[in-house]
C-alpha cells in the first residue's frame, strides 16, 4: 500500500497499514509481536485483541468480569505466547496460533500489589558454542536474529553426540495423548479443547538444552518475581535488600542479550532521600551453572506441574460422576425406606431380598414400584447409574491412567537426572523423594485399574438389577393371567439372580467407590495409614489391602483414597519444585544500582549489546535512552558497561551523551536494532520522525558522542548536567543541517495525525514502525527497511 497523497505529507517511509478502532487504545499496552506481523493492544475499556495488519482481529482475551483491568502486555521472545497482567493478580498466558489460553498464574502469593512490568529474554547455555555457530553461519549477533529463524540453526549441532541424544530422546512424544475433559465448574479451562491440550502436552516444538526463557514480573511495592521455561517459578526478590540502599523503588523496564547471563533493569527509585531513574543489573548464575541440564529440568518439572493440574481436575471430574450417578437412585430408594419403616418395619434391602428369592412383594413395594417409580423413572434411574459408571471407566481408562503413566516417565527423567548428574552441578534434586514420588504413583495406577475393573463390576451388577427392577414394574402393574406367567417364566430364565442379589446387597447398600474415593461417612473407628513413614514403600502393603477391598472383604485400615494420593502427590510434587526453585534462587543476585542523576523520566527505552569491537569478550553493553519529565526537549544516551565473570557483573564504565531539539517535544524514543535509534519530533505546525546512529562503534563525526562518567552517584549526576551544558558533546537537532541527515519521515504542516507513541520491531529485512496517533483511535505502520519512491514498494 503507497501513500495516498504524498503532496499532503511528505513520507519518506512506506505506509504498510492504518487501522482506526473503535475505542481508544491505551498507549501502555500497545506491543508488537517480535516474530509474526501481529499487533496486541488494550483499549481504555480493557479490552485486549491481537490484529494483524490489515486490520483484522485474530483473538481476544475474556475477562470474566468488567472491574478486571489490564496491567502489561508483553509478548513471549519467539512470539509463540502473549502474556497478559491483570488487576485480579493473575497472568494469562495466551497461545498465538490458538487464542486459547495455555496457562494461569496466580501471582497473588507472590505480591499483593498490582503488575507494573513484564520482561520476557531468552539466554543461551552454551554461549561459545551459539558464538562458534553464528559465526559459522555468518549471522550476526542483533537479540532479533536469536528470536526468528536463527534460532533452531543456531542451537542444532551438527555433529553427532550420541549423550545428549539419548537426554533429549522425546520418550513422551511415543505415549499416548492426554484426552480432553469436560469444561465446566471451577475446572481449568486449558484442559477443555484439543488446541490448549496440545500446546500445553504433545506441542512440536522439542526442548533444547541451549537455552532458556526467563519471564522478569515486576510488582508495585519493588517485588521482583521470575520463571522460567513460561511456568517454572525461581522465587520473589526485593529492590530494597541487598546491597542496593533502595528505599522504595519499582520496576520499569527490563532488557537482556541472549549472550549475557545479566539482565538490565531500570527502576524507578528512591536512591539517597531523591526519586531517581536507576540501572540495576540481575546476574541470573542459574543459567552458566546449571548449563545444558536448566532445560530438562525446568521443563521436565513443569510438565510434571501441568500433569499435576489435568489429575487434581480429573479427580474432581471422578467424584462428580460418581456422586451424580448416587444422587438419583438415593432419593427413590429414600422414599421407600420412609414407606417400609411406617409400613412394614423393615428397610428396602430386607424387601428387595425377599421379593428377588420368593416372589413375596410387600403392598409398599407394589405401590411405589408401580405409582411412584414407575416406567418413567426407572428410565432416569438406569440411564443416571448407567452414565455414571460408564463415565468413570471412561476417565480411568482415557485419562487417569495415560496422565499417570506420563507422570512417572517425567519422574524418572529427573530421577536420572539426580542419580548421574555431574558432581559440579546443583540442581537440587533428591533421589529418595522422587522415589516416594515414584511410590505414590504405582499407588495411584494400581488405584486406577481397581476403579476401572470396580467399575465394570457393578455396572454388571446394576445392569442385572435394573433387568430385574423393569421387570418387576411390569409385573406388578400387570393383571396375573396364565400367558403372563409363562413370559415372566421365560423371562426369570434369561435372568442372573446371583448378581442381582449382589447388587442388593453390596452397591446399592453401599458401593466399594465409597472408600476408592475416600467417601465414606466421617465416623470411622479404623486406623489410619501413615504414608509418610520414612525409608518405607506403601506400594506393596497397598497393593495387598486394594485387593481384599475388592473381593468384597472389610480392610483392617481406612484405606487412602483417591483424594489422599492426590494430595500427597501434590506436596511431595511441591516439596521437589520448592528445593529445585531454592537451589537456583540462590544463583540469582541483584547487582549494585547506578543512579543517572535525572530524576523522574517520561519515556525510556534499554537496549544490550554484543560489541565485538571491546577487547574484552565477557562485557555486554546496556545503552538507556530517557527524557527527563523536567525537559521535554532532550533525550539522555546513557551506556552502562558490564563485565560478567563466571555470572558475576560488574559495572567498568558509565558514559552519556545528550540529544536536543529546543523548539519541539519528544514524544517518544525507542530503539530500532543495535545500530539505531528512532525519535518522535513534534511542535505546533508539523511532526516528524529521525533515525540516529547511536552504537558507539559507528559513531561519526555527525553521531553521538559519549563522555565517560566516574562510577558514583554524585560522579555520573555530575556528568549528566555537564553534558547538559557542553554543546560540544550534545546533538543539536535545531541545526537543520544536522536533522535534515537523520530524518526519515516527516508529518505535513497542520497535519491532524500526530504520533503519539512508538512500537518497533527492528527484525532484519523485515523493520517496522508502529505509531500511534495522538487520538489514541488510529494507528498506522511503516516498513523501515523500504522508504517511498525506491521503485520496489510492495502493495
Amino acid at each position: 500500500m503507497e501513500e495516498s497523497s504524498t503532496e499532503d505529507e511528505p513520507a519518506m517511509l512506506n505506509l504498510l497499514a492504518e487501522k482506526a478502532m473503535h475505542a481508544a487504545i491505551n498507549a501502555d499496552h500497545f506491543v508488537y509481536c517480535p516474530t509474526m506481523d501481529l499487533i496486541a493492544l488494550a483499549t481504555i475499556d480493557d479490552d485486549v485483541g491481537v490484529y494483524r495488519l490489515n486490520g483484522q482481529r485474530v483473538f481476544g482475551l475474556l475477562r470474566k468480569t468488567t472491574n478486571c483491568q489490564v496491567n502489561r502486555l508483553k509478548w513471549k521472545p519467539n512470539g509463540q505466547l502473549l502474556a497478559v497482567a491483570l488487576s485480579d493478580h493473575s497472568i494469562r498466558l495466551i497461545s498465538a496460533h490458538t487464542g486459547k489460553p495455555v496457562h494461569h498464574i496466580d501471582h497473588s502469593t507472590h505480591s499483593r500489589s498490582q503488575v507494573c512490568c513484564l520482561g520476557w529474554g531468552i539466554n543461551f547455555t552454551d554461549v561459545k558454542k551459539t558464538k562458534a555457530r553464528a559465526a559459522k553461519l555468518g549471522v550476526s549477533s542483533t537479540s532479533e536474529n536469536f528470536l526468528g529463524l536463527s534460532l533452531p540453526a543456531l542451537i542444532s549441532d551438527p555433529i553427532p553426540d550420541l549423550p545428549t541424544d539419548l537426554a533429549r530422546l522425546d520418550i513422551e512424544g511415543a505415549l499416548p495423548r492426554l484426552s480432553v475433559l469436560s469444561a465446566g465448574g471451577k475446572g481449568d479451562e486449558a484442559f477443555s479443547s484439543r488446541a490448549s491440550l496440545d500446546a500445553i502436552f504433545h506441542s512440536s516444538k522439542k526442548d533444547s538444552n541451549d537455552f532458556a526463557d526467563v519471564l522478569v514480573t515486576g510488582f508495585e511495592d519493588g517485588t521482583i518475581h521470575l520463571s522460567i521455561y513460561d511456568f517454572f517459578e525461581i522465587g520473589s526478590f526485593s529492590l530494597q535488600r541487598g546491597p542496593s540502599q533502595i528505599e522504595s523503588g519499582r520496576l520499569l523496564l527490563h532488557y537482556s542479550h541472549p549472550y549475557f547471563s545479566t539482565h538490565s533493569l531500570l527502576v524507578s527509585a528512591s536512591f539517597h532521600g531523591k526519586d531517581e531513574l536507576c540501572f540495576v543489573p540481575l546476574d541470573l548464575r542459574l543459567i552458566p551453572e546449571s548449563g545444558r541440564y536448566l532445560s530438562l529440568l525446568a521443563t521436565k518439572s513443569t510438565q510434571m506441574h501441568n500433569i499435576l493440574r489435568y489429575i487434581q481436575q480429573l479427580q474432581t471430574q471422578l467424584y462428580s460422576e460418581f456422586k451424580a450417578s448416587q444422587d438419583l437412585p438415593s432419593r427413590f430408594i429414600g422414599n421407600i425406606e420412609e414407606a417400609l419403616q411406617e409400613k412394614a418395619d423393615c428397610g428396602w434391602v430386607h424387601a428387595a431380598y425377599q421379593l428377588v428369592v420368593t416372589g413375596s412383594c410387600y403392598p409398599a413395594v407394589k405401590e411405589w414400584l408401580v405409582d411412584e417409580l414407575g416406567e418413567r423413572g426407572h428410565k432416569r434411574w438406569d440411564k443416571a447409574v448407567f452414565t455414571g459408571y460408564e463415565s468413570i471407566r471412561r476417565l480411568a481408562h482415557e485419562n487417569l491412567l495415560p496422565a499417570l503413566e506420563r507422570f512417572s516417565v517425567l519422574v524418572s527423567r529427573l530421577r536420572g537426572l539426580s542419580r548421574y548428574q555431574n558432581s559440579g552441578t546443583t540442581l537440587g534434586l533428591s533421589t529418595q523423594e522422587l522415589d516416594d514420588v515414584l511410590d505414590n504413583v504405582s499407588c495411584l495406577q494400581l488405584l486406577a485399574h481397581n476403579i476401572q475393573t470396580l467399575a465394570g463390576i457393578e455396572l454388571s451388577q446394576f445392569s442385572a438389577f435394573s433387568t430385574w427392577l423393569r421387570q418387576e414394574i411390569e409385573t406388578q402393574a400387570s393383571e396375573t393371567s396364565l400367558a403372563s406367567v409363562e413370559e415372566a417364566a421365560e423371562k426369570d430364565s434369561m435372568l442372573d439372580y446371583a448378581l442381582v442379589l449382589e447388587y442388593i446387597q453390596g452397591p446399592m447398600l453401599q458401593s466399594r467407590f465409597l472408600e476408592l474415593l475416600n467417601l465414606q461417612p466421617e465416623k470411622d473407628d479404623r486406623p489410619a495409614w501413615i504414608l509418610d513413614a520414612q525409608g518405607r514403600s506403601i506400594y506393596p502393603l497397598y497393593k495387598n489391602e486394594i485387593k481384599v477391598l475388592v473381593e468384597g472383604k472389610l480392610v483392617r485400615k481406612k484405606l487412602p483414597g483417591l483424594d489422599e494420593l492426590v494430595q500427597r502427590l501434590g506436596i511431595q510434587c511441591g516439596t521437589i519444585f520448592n528445593r529445585i526453585a531454592k537451589t537456583q534462587r540462590e544463583n540469582v543476585k541483584l547487582g549494585t544500582p547506578i543512579s543517572l542523576g535525572i530524576g523522574k523520566s517520561t519515556l525510556m527505552d534499554m537496549r544490550v549489546l554484543h560489541e565485538e569491537h571491546l577487547q574484552k569478550q565477557t562485557e555486554s553493553v546496556t545503552y538507556v535512552a530517557v527524557t527527563p519529565s523536567r525537559m521535554q526537549d532532550t533525550v539522555l544516551v546513557y551506556r552502562v558497561v558490564l563485565e560478567i565473570i563466571s555470572g558475576i557483573s560488574s559495572t567498568t564504565m558509565v558514559e552519556c551523551t545528550s540529544i536536543v531539539a529546543p523548539t519541539e517535544y519528544v514524544k517518544d524514543v525507542k530503539f530500532v536494532d543495535d545500530k539505531s535509534l528512532v525519535l518522535a519530533l513534534s511542535k505546533q505546525s508539523s511532526s516528524r520522525l529521525l533515525f540516529l546512529p547511536y552504537s558507539k562503534k559507528m559513531q561519526n563525526n555527525q553521531g553521538l558522542r559519549y563522555r565517560t562518567a566516574q562510577i558514583h552517584h554524585d560522579s555520573v549526576e555530575e556528568a549528566t548536567n555537564t553534558i547538559l551544558n557542553d554543546s560540544e558533546a550534545r546533538l543539536d537537532l535545531s541545526n537543520n543541517e544536522v536533522s535534515k541527515q537523520f530524518l526519515c519521515h516527516s508529518f505535513a504542516a497542520g497535519a491532524k495525525w500526530t504520533p503519539a507513541a512508538l512500537e518497533i520491531n527492528g527484525r532484519e529485512g523485515r523493520r517496522v514502525l508502529c505509531a500511534l496517533s495522538e487520538d489514541k483511535i488510529h494507528y498506522r505502520v511503516y516498513d523501515v527497511d523500504r522508504t517511498f519512491g525506491d521503485g520496489n514498494v510492495e502493495d
